[in-house]
């Protein structure tokens, strides 16, 4: 089969066959030269890569992993994986094709004021029915529809509900899904129903009393599902860890990928489900992977820095187009409100080359160049020029929970009283579900919430003119804020009951958390964390020590 090669900063060179680097091609995977990987450039300016050639690692790396299983696992399972490698890699290509602009930023718009874990999500709906079409037969689709159901409504540590664009993925590779089959000789198997299951973390239900042929089958694609899409360690993981450090420039910890792919293989638990697993040789990668994705959850996915600029970013888009919607579709028939204009542009026909028309205008293959241009546009609006000039920015007062803990003398009673004091506010303004809507702290809002017919107006009026009577050592007041939530836990995504390890036989196994551990007692949420931003700089302990006074005194009055 004829190959291309193509030189990649993380992974050296990289071998995609012919029916793969078709796929890359064409225009709807060139788009994703246009969405950028991360948000992170605001605080690390090289860090710009985007989900193109991300999409092409994880591709790389899931080649990498069915070598492992190739070498490591018996004749019975490497029959299963060789039948079902392309099905698998062709998931790990397309995974996030249907990714948003921005990416992680926007992806909720493509389900706007729905939760994506609701069956009756309109991203969920559409999903079902596209697939219901192209399902070779109904018993097939009877057997995802089942899975699919139990994972967005699953409390299970090892199944998640799939996020929104790993449903547009899956939507978008199923639309595309002939012309993809194509690409193949018609000899080679490829499965529809794995490919969308891997990109969608969508594991197979296996009845123990199924025929152990079965219940073989059906657990080793699982093992490949959960190699490209799980709790656990996987491809994708192993990629933006590697991939977002280094171009980032962030000192994390190194991931030696090749060594720990080429220990894959599989076990079968006591209750017969089968799982990936590592040998033995790969436990020190495996704790590197951990290190770093800890590293990276807390140090720049939380940074308050890139919070902030996500929440400038989504109120850009929004004023954007809720101005275009007032300028050009008030009147319109075709689009009667702001709702449905931003479903019209983030929706599944707007990725497209085709496009999605709405009136004069067509959106086609959306990426980030057509919301920074309309933006642009709009650069005259306070709130937008804010997002474009670092200058126009509010500062965040502490810049993380070590810091927040510090200026209340390290007493974790005096955080949870100002986390507490603090929190009616920050929900009441996280209900402010419009996306064009400012939620800055300032005397308009004190205003509006006079006005409005609430529950607890009084203890919210009470909390923001605290704030706004804030005056600092420097005798400077008339302080504006944004308030967004943070973590003060960072609990990795990787589940350490689940990464199996084996020493020796497929039998002598065991979990990660059991010989490492997983979460100590000192990293339990013990009060909901924040970050507050102000118009003006600060000190943080003399805004902290003033905050705590005043939570003190208002509690004790409403006790």
């Amino acid at each position: 089969m004829k190959t291309k090669s193509i030189k990649d900063t993380i992974h050296g060179y990289i071998q995609i066959e012919e029916p793969f680097w078709r796929i890359i091609d064409t225009a709807e995977f060139q788009r994703l030269k246009w969405i950028e990987q991360t948000s992170y450039r605001v605080l690390y300016p090289s860090a710009r890569h985007d989900r193109f050639v991300h999409s092409i690692g994880v591709y790389w790396l899931g080649q990498k992993a069915i070598d492992g299983f190739v070498k490591n696992c018996s004749n019975r399972e490497v029959r299963v994986v060789k039948k079902y490698k392309d099905s698998f890699l062709l998931g790990c290509i397309l995974h996030d094709i249907g990714h948003a602009p921005f990416s992680h930023t926007c992806e909720d718009l493509y389900n706007y004021q729905e939760k994506i874990n609701k069956v009756e999500c309109s991203l969920n709906s559409r999903l079902l029915e596209l697939y219901k079409k192209f399902a070779e037969t109904e018993v097939i689709y009877g057997a995802f529809e089942k899975d699919y159901k139990y994972i967005l409504k699953s409390t299970d540590e090892i199944c998640k509900p799939p996020s929104e664009h790993e449903v547009m993925s899956a939507i978008v590779t199923i639309q595309n899904f002939s012309r993809f089959r194509s690409f193949f000789e018609k000899d080679v198997c490829l499965d529809l129903d794995l490919t969308i299951r891997s990109i969608l973390g969508c594991v197979y239900a296996v009845n123990p009393k199924e025929p152990a042929e079965r219940k073989t089958d059906c657990g080793i694609k699982n093992c490949l599902i959960r190699l490209l899409n799980s709790s656990t360690v996987d491809v994708d993981k192993l990629d933006y860890i590697a991939r977002d450090t280094q171009m980032s420039g962030y000192d994390n910890v190194v991931l030696d990928s090749e060594r720990l792919l080429d220990s894959t293989c599989c076990v079968s638990t006591e209750d017969g489900v089968y799982y990936p697993a590592f040998k033995k040789s790969a436990l020190s990668v495996i704790n590197n992977v951990v290190l770093a994705k800890n590293s990276q959850a807390q140090w720049i996915v939380n940074h308050p820095i890139v919070l902030y600029d996500a929440y400038l970013l989504r109120r850009a888009i929004g004023i954007s187009i809720k101005n275009m919607y007032d300028n050009e579709y008030a009147d319109s028939e075709e689009i009667d409100s702001f709702e449905e204009l931003l479903k019209a542009v983030f929706s599944c026909e707007a990725l497209t080359r085709e496009g999605r028309w709405f009136g004069k205008r067509n959106v086609s293959l959306l990426s980030d160049i057509e919301l920074l241009n309309w933006m642009k546009q709009n650069i005259y609006i306070k709130e937008i020029l804010e997002y474009f000039s670092r200058d126009e920015r509010k500062s965040p007062i502490w810049k993380s929970n070590e810091e927040f803990l510090f200026c209340l003398d390290a007493e974790v009673e005096k955080a949870k009283t100002v986390s507490d004091f603090i929190m009616p506010l920050m929900n009441y303004l996280n209900i402010i579900e419009d996306l064009y809507l400012t939620k800055e702290i300032n005397n308009k809002l004190i205003e509006k919430i006079k006005t409005e017919d609430i529950d607890g107006k009084e203890e919210l009026l009470e909390i923001l003119n605290v704030l706004i009577s804030y005056t600092d050592k420097a005798g400077n007041d008339g302080f504006e804020y944004v308030i967004l939530p943070a973590r003060n836990t960072f609990f990795t995504k990787i589940n350490a009951k689940h990464v199996y390890i084996c020493f020796g036989s497929k039998e002598q196994y065991t979990d990660y958390k059991s010989i490492r551990g997983e979460v100590t007692e000192s990293n339990k949420k013990l009060y909901e964390f924040f970050y507050l931003y102000a118009n003006k700089k600060t000190d943080a302990k003399h805004f902290l020590s003033y905050l705590y006074r005043k939570a003190r005194a208002c509690s004790k009055i409403r006790t």
